[in-house]
């Protein structure tokens, strides 16, 4: 590809992703005393189930317009449910107004009745936009009949609009709870209701917050002075446990493995001389008694099994990594306020679809140091990366959107849109995966660190791992330790704590210890009604994750080692991931224990699309294992003489 191609792919690729971040302010705005203020209609939800939504009329409204018009909604909002339309309410800036009437008296039959009754017994509310402002309300409410049993069902008719303003712009918008008595009425099962009155009042009074600040205003997203000292408090515990974990692995490195090396490089003060007669003679020397790490030197560069595979998980979580990396980055900078119309979703759409080339060329040149020039192939890489993380994904939301076409919710993407974001995967994502593929098969590997003798030791053309260039192109250097064909037999018995999975539970637990806190916030405004600000103490607390995880997974890999097991190349894997699985059974716990969510829809979404999270967190940090094992096994290994 010429050097304008990919000049302009990358201009392509930002401004595509610049323009699905550009803020969504389609009615906000600057307002004359009287000017209307544009009121929408948008959905309802279950309040247990606020992710379970439905278009605004699934409920029998009596007030509709003569024609129904809906708005053009962005990727974010349609994926986020919102189905937006014209309402009858009308409001003027500034202007006051008492019991006004929407559409006249209307009648309700036993059927429409029924509805209402249903949508109350599930504690429906709906959601409307004022200024592009949400604003939520209660369909009705129940309370229990103490003479004849069971409940009383009363549909709330009237909607009290309290703005405030901030010279000539809207500031916030909220929906009175406070009921008097006519602004609802009693509704009884299989009883038409023959005149009903719907109404609404506005009440406009000024302030003094500033437009910039009318999001944590409208949303009361403000953190309370306790749950910022949480935060930082579960910070500063996590922050002594990298410090706990920094000092442990200092003290490996400076001085269980200084001492290793000094005993190991003792054959230097031996005269050769003495050392042929000791061959002769069939004495032993120092190092024919190495024990441990030292003595798998020979096997412990060996390439892993299904190497393809260990490639792609490498490649697409380095993906993933920079993805998060870069929400984060945005969250921090204030893209993803709240309410800003599912932005965050057309974020990581694009972000994934963009950085593709990543994966890649991770995932490729990952695999030519393991299998060598001769036998790699990346198409092969291109295929099995492109699909690792897109195919479950694929298979999760089928399920989960044929649940909710089934249910008739909103959530359910229109086929034009899911033909859209296929065409965004089969035109952008998969070509850039397969170039940046291509890309890693001809990138130079940089060699491992060695001790380079003057006389050269004769190369196979591909021999586990030790391989090199043909053809005039540039020599590899070997691994720092030569690798032997036949393998090494493993050990038979080893104690009980240095049994794998007990090993991947540690390394799992700690780092899920670290982001504890973080976690169950998050799953509060995801799954129910919390707004979530604090994406500083996110982002720093994803570094403490990423430096936690690293440490654990090295330590882990040291015990292994020093058992003279040198199949640490998946084991640094499963390590990294095992924190992602801990996440999945957290979500187990909150959903049983701690959330109130019911349904078959809400139960395909949450545990779908929180396996789908789980994995991808499995997906970065096994790639993130996998890094700091490799660094720590060669820099032990680079500091001894092998042969």
């Amino acid at each position: 590809m010429s050097m304008h191609c990919m000049h302009l792919l990358r201009i392509l690729a930002f401004c595509a992703i610049f323009a699905c971040l550009q803020v969504t302010a389609i009615f906000s705005g600057h307002y004359k005393f009287n000017d209307p203020t544009p009121v929408r209609v948008s959905n309802v939800a279950p309040f247990h189930n606020p992710t379970e939504k439905y278009a605004y009329d699934i409920i029998p409204w009596p007030c509709k317009p003569p024609v129904i018009h809906s708005d053009n909604p962005n990727l974010g909002a349609i994926i986020n449910g919102e189905r937006n339309r014209q309402s009858l309410y009308q409001i003027h800036f500034q202007r006051s107004t008492n019991k006004q009437s929407v559409c006249g008296e209307k009648e309700l039959s036993s059927k429409d009745v029924n509805k209402f009754i249903d949508a109350i017994n599930k504690e429906f509310q709906y959601e409307m936009w004022v200024d592009d402002l949400p604003v939520f309300g209660r369909v009705g409410f129940a309370q229990p009949n103490e003479l004849m049993g069971g409940k009383l069902y009363f549909l709330i008719t009237h909607r009290h609009f309290h703005i405030r303003y901030n010279k000539d712009q809207v500031i916030t918008v909220n929906i009175s709870t406070r009921l008097q008595p006519g602004h609802y009425v009693e509704i009884k099962k299989d009883t038409p209701l023959e005149q009903v009155h719907f109404t609404y009042s506005v009440e406009w009074s000024p302030t003094t917050v500033a437009y910039s600040d009318r999001w944590e205003e409208q949303m009361q997203s403000n953190p309370t002075r306790y749950q910022v000292e949480a935060h930082w408090l579960w910070v500063l515990n996590s922050s002594l446990l990298v410090v706990l974990l920094t000092g442990l692995l200092s003290m490996i490195l400076l001085r269980t493995l200084k001492n290793d090396v000094a005993r190991y490089l003792q054959v230097d003060q031996i005269d050769q001389e003495d050392a042929a007669q000791a061959r002769v003679s069939g004495g032993a020397t120092d190092t024919e008694h190495d024990s441990g790490w030292k003595r798998i030197r020979s096997d412990v560069f060996r390439p892993p099994p299904l190497p393809f595979l260990f490639s792609s998980i490498v490649g697409i979580g380095a993906q993933i990594l920079m993805i998060v990396f870069f929400l984060l980055t945005l969250a921090v900078i204030g893209y993803f306020y709240p309410g800003n119309h599912g932005r965050i979703y057309v974020a990581a759409i694009f972000l994934y679809s963009f950085t593709a080339y990543i994966a890649g060329y991770m995932a490729s040149s990952k695999l030519k140091e393991l299998v060598g020039c001769e036998s790699h192939d990346w198409m092969v890489s291109c295929g099995i990366t492109s699909s690792l993380f897109a195919g479950p994904y694929l298979i999760v939301f089928g399920i989960v959107n044929s649940i909710a076409a089934y249910h008739k919710s909103s959530i359910a993407l229109p086929f034009a849109t899911i033909v859209a974001i296929i065409l965004l995967w089969a035109f952008v994502t998969f070509p850039l995966t397969a170039f940046g593929a291509y890309r890693g098969g001809k990138a130079e590997i940089e060699p491992y660190p060695c001790h380079v003798k003057k006389i050269r030791r004769p190369l196979p053309d591909a021999v586990d791992g030790v391989w090199a260039y043909r053809g005039g192109k540039a020599e590899i250097e070997p691994y720092p330790c030569h690798v032997k064909k036949i393998r090494r037999p493993l050990p038979d018995a080893l104690p009980w704590y240095h049994n794998n999975i007990l090993l991947a539970l540690t390394a799992g637990f700690l780092p899920f210890m670290a982001i504890y806190v973080e976690v169950h916030t998050i799953f509060m405004s995801v799954w129910g009604h919390q707004p979530y600000t604090l994406f500083g103490i996110l982002l720093l607390t994803f570094v403490i994750l990423l430096i936690v995880t690293a440490f654990v997974v090295i330590l882990m890999c040291y015990f292994q080692l020093t058992a003279e097991d040198y199949r640490w190349w998946w084991s640094s894997l499963i390590r990294g991931s095992a924190c992602g699985t801990f996440m999945y059974a957290y979500a187990v716990y909150y959903w049983f224990y701690t959330a109130h969510m019911s349904g078959s829809l809400q139960f395909s979404m949450f545990f779908g699309y929180t396996f789908m999270v789980s994995y991808a967190c499995c997906l970065m940090l096994a790639a993130v294992g996998h890094w700091s094992s490799r660094w720590f096994v060669v820099r032990i290994y680079k500091a001894i003489k092998s042969d």
